[in-house]
C-alpha cells in the first residue's frame, strides 16, 4: 500500500498559516499528515486519468456534506465512484460505484440542483453522455437509470442555473469539423441538443475545444473559456477562447455585448491570449475559468511550447482587455527550476480570496513530454487575496521521483453561488500508455477548510 506516510500537504499551511508570502518564515518546513483530517486517500485503483480533466467538476458540497467523484480502473473497467464526507461528523460514507466509462477520459462532471438532487454525467470518449440523478437529495448511496444523450462527445462542463436547467458544453466528433456542442435538460425534461457553438478551421479531424462553464450570479449568464487545438492544422492548442451567453446558452456573445453568429469560429470569438490561426509552434493549453466577487471573468491557462513551461491567469478589465498576470517569476521565487502549467484550476472564495492549483514540473528533463504525467510533476497552491498582485504559494504533494503528483481538480461552483473554501483533489500515479491501460494509482483528497482556523486562507 502506497500510505500517507509519503504525502505531505502545504504543510506551510498547517504551520505558518496561508496568507504568508513564498519565501517567508517556515517555508520549507512540512509535517506528516498520518491522522490529519485535511488529507486522505481516497482510492489506490485511480486510473491513468482519475481527476481529470479541469473543466470536470468533480466535487460538490450541499450544506455539511462534501460530495466526490473520480474515475476508478479495475478489472478491465472504468468505474465512475463517489464518496460524502459529512462534516459535521467528520465522517466518510462508503464508497458507491455510479456506472461504468468507456476508458480514462469518461470521468464524472458533477452538480446539484436547487433542492439538492446531485445530478453526474460520465462514460464517453466519442460515445453519448450518461446521465443519472441521485434518488434522494444531498445523498450519492443510490442513483435513477442511466439515460444516454449526444452521439460521439467527449469532455463535459456542466452546470445548473436558477431555474434548476442543466446546461452542458462538450467536444463532439463527426466527419466534417468537430464542434463544440451544447445539450440541455430542463427540470424534468428530457435532454435536448445539440445546439452547436464553436466549430474551426480546419475542414475534418481532430480538435480538442475543452470548454469550461461557469455561471453568474443572475444564475443565467454563462461565461465559457476553452482551447483552439486542431490537429488538421497543426498539433498545437493555438488560442484560448471567451464567450458568454446572457440567456443560459441560447444565445452568444463576446465581453463587449456584440453579438455571435452561431456557429462562432476563431475568427469571430474574443482571444484571451493567442491567435485565431495557427502561427507557428505556440501552444496554449485551458485550465479552466472562475468568476471574481464583482463577475469579472478569470481565465487560467498555460503555454507548453518551450522551457520553463509558462502559465497565467487573464482578467477581463473594464476596458474590455484581457490583463495577464504571469505565474512563472511566482513559481520561481520558490522553485527555481521549475516551470509551471495546466492542469490547473482557479475559483474564487466566498470572501473573495482566489485559489489556484497548477502542475509544477522539472526544467530541462529533456523529455518530450515533459508537459503530461511526468515523473517530476507536482501540485502547487497559489492564494490571492488582493486581486493577483501578491500570492501565497504553497506545497500541496511531496517529490515523488517515480511518479507525477498531477490532475489537480479544485472544488468549483456549478450553481450561482458561491462556495466558501475549496476542496481539491488529484491524483498521484503514472499517466499510462494508453486509454485503455487498468492502473493502481491513488486518488488524494485535500481539504482546506478542515485545516485549524489560524491556517485557513
Amino acid at each position: 500500500m502506497r500510505s500517507l506516510e509519503r504525502i505531505v500537504v502545504v504543510m506551510v499551511v498547517v504551520l505558518a498559516g496561508v496568507g504568508e508570502p513564498s519565501g517567508g518564515a517556515g517555508v520549507g518546513r512540512r509535517a506528516s499528515v498520518m491522522g490529519s483530517s485535511a488529507l486522505r486517500v481516497l482510492s489506490e485503483r485511480g486510473c491513468g486519468r482519475a481527476t481529470a480533466y479541469s473543466e470536470f467538476n468533480k466535487i460538490v458540497t450541499i450544506g455539511e456534506k462534501t460530495h466526490v467523484s473520480w474515475l476508478d480502473s479495475e478489472n478491465g473497467k472504468f468505474l465512475v465512484k463517489i464518496q460524502t464526507l459529512d462534516r459535521g461528523t467528520r465522517e466518510w460514507s462508503a464508497v458507491y460505484t455510479v456506472g461504468e466509462a468507456y476508458d480514462n477520459h469518461g470521468g464524472p462532471s458533477l452538480t446539484c440542483d436547487s433542492s439538492g438532487y446531485l445530478h453526474i454525467v460520465y462514460y464517453p470518449h466519442h460515445h453519448p453522455f450518461r446521465y443519472r440523478r441521485s434518488v434522494r437529495p444531498n445523498d450519492a448511496s443510490q442513483w435513477t437509470e442511466e439515460v444516454q444523450f449526444g452521439k460521439k462527445c467527449t469532455y463535459s462542463s456542466l452546470v445548473c442555473t436558477a431555474d434548476d436547467k442543466l446546461v452542458l458544453v462538450c467536444r463532439e466528433s463527426r466527419t466534417r469539423q468537430w464542434v463544440l456542442n451544447l445539450y440541455e435538460k430542463s427540470v424534468n425534461g428530457v435532454w435536448k441538443g445539440p445546439r452547436t457553438i464553436l466549430h474551426g478551421n480546419a475542414p475534418s479531424g481532430y480538435a480538442r475545444w475543452q470548454g469550461a462553464l461557469v455561471l453568474g450570479r443572475d444564475g443565467k449568464t454563462l461565461h465559457m473559456s476553452f482551447m483552439l487545438f486542431e490537429r488538421a492544422l497543426t498539433e498545437v492548442g493555438y488560442a484560448v477562447g471567451y464567450l458568454r451567453s446572457p440567456d443560459a446558452g441560447k444565445t452568444w456573445e463576446r465581453s463587449d455585448g456584440e453579438s455571435v453568429t452561431l456557429p462562432a469560429t476563431p475568427a469571430t470569438i474574443e482571444i484571451v491570449d493567442g491567435s485565431a490561426t495557427v502561427e507557428g509552434p505556440t501552444n496554449f493549453r485551458p485550465g479552466n475559468i472562475a468568476l471574481d466577487p464583482e463577475g469579472v471573468p478569470w481565465v487560467l491557462y498555460s503555454r507548453m511550447d518551450r522551457e520553463p513551461f509558462e502559465a497565467w491567469v487573464a482578467r477581463l478589465t473594464a476596458e474590455g482587455k484581457w490583463q495577464k498576470i504571469p505565474l512563472l517569476p511566482v513559481i520561481k521565487r520558490k522553485w527555481k527550476d521549475r516551470g509551471v502549467k495546466t492542469p490547473g484550476s482557479i475559483v474564487f472564495g466566498r470572501d473573495g480570496a482566489m485559489y489556484m492549483v497548477v502542475t509544477t514540473v522539472q526544467s530541462g528533463t529533456g523529455d518530450e513530454l515533459a508537459f503530461w504525467g511526468h515523473p517530476s510533476a507536482e501540485v502547487a497552491l497559489l492564494v490571492s487575496k488582493d486581486q493577483g498582485r501578491t500570492f501565497s504559494v504553497f506545497e500541496v504533494s511531496c517529490a515523488d521521483d517515480s511518479a507525477a503528483n498531477w490532475l489537480p481538480n479544485l472544488e468549483r461552483p456549478t450553481r450561482s453561488e458561491p462556495i466558501k473554501v475549496p476542496a481539491l483533489i488529484y491524483t498521484h500515479g503514472p499517466r499510462g500508455k494508453t486509454n485503455k491501460d487498468i492502473m493502481s494509482n491513488e486518488v488524494i483528497w485535500c481539504d482546506m477548510a478542515s485545516l485549524p482556523a489560524k491556517a485557513q486562507p
